[in-house]
């Protein structure tokens, strides 16, 4: 059995701990060594540090994913998807960003790819609502960050909610970086969730430059709630595989539109 205990990277059993945790709520060691093929040892280590991490709780004989690793696991997945076209997308709005500037960040995983690379710049204000976000530039020495939002909405780690209202109407923000649900030239970009998409809306109403950062997967279709319309949309960065057709569409709107 020892022999097998290196046939898989650290993090890749880990991940498959938890992946088969939350299917299941709960575990032993024993299952869990016969379904990865590794020695109790080596799962008992395992389940040390994921319990050091706070993504289960250690039990008799066994282990529970917490609430956090299930709000892990969810997000890993979100992010997987499209992920090469959400990071050259990233990449083409990092470029806009300027020391000294305030922007807003949504809770999208497209957005967190931005916030990896703003990291070095210096007398930056960044607003958003997305929890992961927030932490990604917690400890930049040049970035403030402000995380507005009141309701944590479980499956998107994200910030919702009447408890910033107040706030998000005062704000003065010189580029807004939005994730949708949805985007249609006529309709906009949208949102599924009514709460996510009012405060969005709040945001995109203080936002000098509104930029959409939205792969190709999201146009089409229609969500329940526009939070931006097409005349609130100065740009919409996207990847290359959108219609010929929407881009046009979005150009004729006058709607800059640039494909990564």
């Amino acid at each position: 059995m020892a022999q097998t205990d290196h046939s898989m990277s650290l993090e890749r059993r880990r991940e498959q701990i938890l992946a088969y945790l939350s299917a299941r709520d709960r575990s032993s060691v024993v299952e869990l060594s016969q379904m990865l093929g590794v020695s109790e040892v080596t799962v008992r280590k395992d389940l040390d540090v994921l319990e050091a991490q706070g993504v289960l709780t250690r039990v008799h004989g066994g282990a529970v994913v917490s609430g956090r690793g299930r709000l892990e696991l969810y997000f890993a997945a979100r992010e997987q998807e499209r992920l090469e076209e959400k990071r050259r997308i990233a990449q083409a709005a990092a470029s806009l960003v300027r020391s000294g500037q305030r922007i807003f960040l949504d809770g999208s995983t497209t957005a967190l790819q931005v916030a990896r690379l703003i990291k070095d710049r210096e007398g930056l204000i960044v607003i958003t609502n997305g929890l992961y976000t927030a932490l990604e530039l917690n400890f930049c020495e040049g970035i403030t960050t402000i995380v507005v939002g009141g309701i944590m909405r479980r499956r998107s780690s994200s910030l919702v909610g009447s408890l910033s209202t107040d706030l998000t109407q005062r704000l003065r923000i010189d580029i807004g970086f939005f994730g949708a649900r949805a985007m249609t030239p006529h309709d906009g970009m949208m949102e599924a969730d009514l709460d996510e998409a009012q405060l969005k809306q709040r945001m995109v109403s203080s936002s000098r430059i509104v930029v959409g950062i939205v792969d190709a997967s999201k146009f089409g279709g229609v969500a329940f709630g526009v939070f931006a319309l097409p005349h609130e949309i100065d740009r919409v960065i996207t990847d290359t595989s959108v219609p010929a057709p929407i881009v046009d569409e979005l150009r004729a709107r006058e709607i800059i539109v640039d494909l990564a």
